[in-house]
């Protein structure tokens, strides 16, 4: 159902005169293209549509190819709330389609970052299951964020830890995980509208397991003042996905007229 309210909204989008909002091919989101996001919200009053149109991964033999949409809403300065969801096909001997998890997240900057001190946010979560491939139990996370710029550079450093039962194997997905940690370098090409992304990470399956190193490698470019495409590869490097690849478009706007100046 989630999925149907956002293609319903975005034809709303399409159609209306009195839009307008700012994409920004820096503002990195887990998962587009890189698992490690950076310490600031949306635009205050946007509201930004992601498509990751496709997730595929492989391992042990195994392949996935997911769609994983979000809905993002800039309610407050400085904060965001969102909501995203995941659907997935597996292909192991068989063939299996259903979505997995829906999630919504707040987040919060709490400061911008200044010559010392770097930005910092926090971002509260709560995942539930919807559909056969999902989790089996609701959970809620916690995830601390911190970003640095350094000159046309920025690092950043993501933690997490998610309460709730755990899982049997096979269960959840790209969007609950027992803990989660790790650092990303951006840099950024300001007059070719482009970032490049690296980053590598630690991840502990919900369902149990080992823990997974993986990293990632990826690039944001905006298209025009509202959309931006994101890219990019996955690689496990203990555990993790033998390989993988991801494709995304971003979409930002308001309306002028329930939003005035």
């Amino acid at each position: 159902m989630m999925f149907h309210l956002l293609f319903i909204f975005v034809a709303v989008v399409g159609i209306s005169t009195s839009a307008f909002g700012q994409a920004d091919y820096r503002n990195l989101d887990p998962g587009r293209p890189i698992a490690i996001e950076d310490a600031y919200p949306i635009e205050f009053r946007a509201l930004e549509v992601q498509f990751g149109i496709p997730r595929y991964s492989r391992e042990e033999g195994g392949k996935a190819l997911s769609f994983e949409p979000e809905l993002k809403w800039g309610f407050a300065k400085d904060w965001q709330f969102g909501i995203s969801g995941e659907n997935t096909t597996l292909r192991d001997g068989g063939t299996t389609n259903s979505f997995r998890d829906t999630q919504l997240h707040l987040f919060y900057n709490l400061n911008q970052e200044s010559f010392t001190i770097p930005a910092i946010a926090f971002r509260p979560e709560l995942t539930f299951p919807t559909g056969a491939l999902g989790s089996e139990n609701v959970h809620a996370a916690l995830k601390a964020i911190v970003s640095k710029s350094i000159g046309m550079n920025r690092v950043h450093l993501n933690g997490s830890y998610t309460a709730g039962p755990t899982e049997v194997t096979g269960r959840g997905g790209e969007l609950v995980n027992r803990y989660f940690y790790g650092i990303a370098y951006e840099r950024t090409f300001p007059i070719e509208f482009l970032a490049l992304l690296a980053d590598v990470y630690a991840v502990r399956p919900i369902a149990g397991g080992p823990t997974e190193v993986i990293a990632d490698l990826g690039a944001r470019y905006q298209l025009t003042p509202f959309w931006v495409l994101d890219a990019g590869l996955i690689t496990g490097l203990r555990e993790g996905p033998d390989f993988g690849f991801t494709v995304g478009l971003s979409y930002v706007f308001s309306f002028r007229g329930l939003f005035p100046r």
